[in-house]
């Protein structure tokens, strides 16, 4: 019985959101003000892999997104940040 709720949990698989999509959610910031605002809130992304060096020489870029934990603490953290509007 243990194996089999094992294997199930096993099964899940974890959701992760790009760039872009996470951008989309924040307010439709772009990816750089995106970048930015993960900096400065201390916020963890997750590595996803490596893009292959540009054909220059230059060293590949970190491929990266979010999880869904990641992606409600970002989301959290910019609704503290929000001035409050006075009606």
């Amino acid at each position: 019985m243990n194996e089999d709720r094992y294997q199930q949990a096993s099964k899940i698989e974890a959701r992760f959101y790009s760039p872009e999509e996470i951008a989309e959610r924040v307010g439709g910031i772009s990816v750089k003000s995106l970048a930015e605002l993960i900096r400065i809130a201390g916020l963890e992304t997750t590595t996803l892999g490596h893009a292959q060096p540009s054909r220059k020489g230059g060293p590949g870029r970190r491929l990266w997104g979010m999880t869904e934990t990641q992606l409600e603490r970002l989301l959290e953290f910019r609704q503290q940040r929000r001035p409050m509007k006075l009606d």
